[in-house]
């Protein structure tokens, strides 16, 4: 394996943590798009500090059915 399937595993192994991190917040109800940027910024970090805030999806989905 050469240079550049070092840097291809290097780019993909830094951009695996904050995409893991983008989809655990989806699922917690916040936005990906920030959480993806945390996650690249706090790496490890961010996973800790999603586990540690408040689960919004449920919240979402009583405010949607009491406007119905």
């Amino acid at each position: 394996m050469g240079a550049v399937g070092f840097m291809s595993l290097g780019v993909l192994f830094l951009m695996a943590l904050p995409l893991i991190t983008s989809r655990f917040a989806k699922r917690m109800g916040r936005n990906p798009k920030t959480w993806f940027l945390i996650g690249i910024v706090l790496r490890v970090i961010s996973k800790f500090i999603l586990l540690f805030l408040p689960d919004l999806s449920e919240e979402k989905k009583v405010l949607h059915f009491e406007k119905c």
